[in-house]
């Protein structure tokens, strides 16, 4: 079975309306989303549009969506009040060879639900605790057409330090030079 591409957007009705358009670029792993966004992304399941009385309803209106190409958009069954009431304690009944009373059916409807990448403000980030995407100097130098916000440079310093290139071993000396035929070998100059 291949695996989800799962859409990158900032919410989950624009995931909906940018299917519908044909333009949703999606991304297997976080960081191919992180690279194609150019921000922070973080993986959210969240419900969209209508509720429905009953499941064909559901399933006629997103007759399009549900397909195994769009395996991000799932119908749910959930229950039509999120609220709890609070429950007053049960008493026995001790009726027709019961014990207890029976509970009323919980009242349920269908709704549409979508796994995205969620891209993130930088106020979420920053509560987060985040480095943004990408190292300062990088950043700074990209011409992009913005320019970087105050808070942003700020969670780039607090961010840790990334090599942009693995560093050359300095292990010979004045006097030690590589073999012609082998760069790999140093050898001493005697």
């Amino acid at each position: 079975m291949p695996l989800i591409a799962y859409p990158i957007a900032t919410d989950a009705p624009d995931v909906l309306t940018r299917l519908k358009a044909g333009a949703l670029a999606r991304a297997v792993r976080e960081k191919e989303a992180e690279i194609t966004a150019d921000a922070r992304v973080a993986f959210v399941t969240e419900p969209a549009g209508p509720v429905y009385e009953t499941k064909d309803a559901a399933l006629a209106a997103y007759a399009g969506l549900l397909t195994d190409d769009n395996r991000f958009c799932q119908l749910v069954c959930r229950p039509r009040d999120m609220k709890r009431l609070a429950s007053k304690p049960l008493k026995p009944i001790f009726k027709d060879g019961e014990r207890w009373p029976k509970k009323e059916p919980v009242a349920t409807v269908w709704q549409l639900s979508v796994s995205y990448w969620k891209i993130l403000t930088v106020a979420q980030v920053r509560a987060a605790g985040l480095p943004p995407v990408g190292q300062a100097r990088h950043l700074r130098k990209k011409s992009t057409g913005k320019d970087l916000t105050p808070e942003e440079i700020i969670a780039l310093s607090q961010g840790p330090l990334l090599a942009a290139r693995p560093q050359k071993a300095l292990d010979f000396g004045l006097f030690d030079f590589p073999l012609p035929e082998n760069p790999g070998i140093i050898i001493a100059d005697e």
